[in-house]
């Protein structure tokens, strides 16, 4: 990410005034084992903090018009099918089996009568069986858009996505619905801790080399016209729902 990159995301915790923003100005001074060592240390600690950061970004997650759900990932598909149920949608398009880390799932959601396709960038163009339509053709009339994250942050209610093979940005972008799993491990404290992450991911020769836009979103697209009235899902998903994965 670079200094400008970590002092960013400080600046959004200070902004915030929950974080200590101790990472800002350490861009270029620190190496990349201190990176790496100190990214360690915060993945075991959320690890071990799932249950303690879960109920902070709960409040957080529903003060921005999320919606939360727990679930395990047997009962994954019946959740999804019926918030796709209850807003007549019977189209999902998701990232790739493998990026969501629920092995079956996909299957799994055909069973519950639904039309599943996967959109990642290495199918973009490609023709997806039993929808008879290109990809963009499916993502424009999918009712759900169904991701993973890479992590949540307790201490505003944020996503945090990177595409790449298997993870098709605009699969939380377009569609109506946007339902994202969030797994044990994923979600961190504050931001402070995001930009250590993300710094020691850039260290890595083979995620600086990479094509990856990071997407942070929190709660559901927001627009506002002259009069500064609020409309949502103008360039976005209309709705939010975050699937907590118990272990």
């Amino acid at each position: 990410m670079g200094t400008d990159a970590v002092s960013f995301l400080a600046r959004i915790g200070a902004v915030l005034g929950r974080t200590a923003a101790a990472t800002a100005g350490r861009g270029d001074a620190a190496p990349a084992t201190e990176w790496a060592e100190r990214a360690q240390r915060i993945r075991a600690a959320a690890l071990g903090r799932w249950e303690e950061l879960l109920p902070r970004f709960a409040i957080e997650l529903e003060a921005v018009a999320g919606v939360l759900h727990r679930a395990t990932a047997a009962t994954v598909p019946a959740l999804v099918s019926r918030i796709a149920r209850e807003r007549q949608f019977s189209r999902v398009v998701t990232w790739a089996e493998a990026a969501l880390g629920v092995p079956g799932l996909l299957a799994n959601l055909r069973a519950e009568g639904l039309q599943v396709a996967e959109g990642s960038p290495d199918r973009d163009g490609g023709q997806h069986p039993g929808m008879g339509q290109g990809f963009r053709d499916v993502l424009d009339r999918a009712g759900i858009g169904l991701t993973g994250v890479d992590y949540a942050v307790a201490e505003s209610g944020s996503l945090i996505l990177m595409s790449g093979p298997g993870k098709g940005r605009l699969v939380s972008c377009l569609p109506v619905v946007h339902v994202a799993l969030l797994r044990p491990g994923q979600l961190l404290d504050t931001w402070d801790e995001v930009s250590v992450l993300l710094e020691a991911l850039h260290r890595q020769d083979a995620f600086a080399e990479s094509q990856s836009s990071i997407t942070f979103i929190t709660g559901p697209s927001r627009t506002a016209d002259i009069e500064f009235s609020l409309t949502r899902g103008v360039h976005g998903p209309k709705e939010v729902h975050v699937i907590a994965l118990d272990r």
